[in-house]
């Protein structure tokens, strides 16, 4: 520890930050609005309606087996339609958006039009890469 020069903290050569000072003479931060749960409230109301619909699907997906092959082979085929009819036949209330690649399936539910306070995506692998 010895061979080590000791630094001296000079003021003049490196100030204090600005908001730093700022800070001080205030005393206090700035505070926060008040809060108001309505939105993460309706958001979490509409979210219970989808995870329903994700709940479907992944219920299907994970009992089924042959429906699982079929999906991966239409997929893999590039037969978006019947993906999306497939998923459709589940009895959901709420369709996903439905994109796949050769390593997996991604589903992004969204609530119907007006209630765009929230959004689910669930993304499967079907493949080791």
């Amino acid at each position: 520890m010895e061979d080590f020069p000791y630094f001296f903290y000079d003021p003049i050569l490196f100030p204090p930050h600005a908001g730093a000072m700022n800070r001080e003479r205030e005393g206090t931060l700035r505070p926060y609005s008040a809060t108001n749960p309505d939105l993460l409230v309706k958001s979490a109301k509409t979210s219970q309606s989808l995870m329903l619909d994700v709940k479907k699907v992944m219920d299907t997906l994970a009992t089924s087996k042959p429906f699982s092959n079929r999906l991966m082979t239409a997929a893999q085929a590039s037969k978006k339609s019947v993906v999306i009819d497939m998923i459709r036949q589940i009895g959901i209330k709420n369709e996903p958006d439905i994109t796949y690649n050769p390593d997996g399936i991604r589903f992004d539910f969204y609530p119907k039009a007006g209630e765009e306070n929230c959004h689910i995506i669930v993304s499967l692998k079907w493949r080791d890469v």
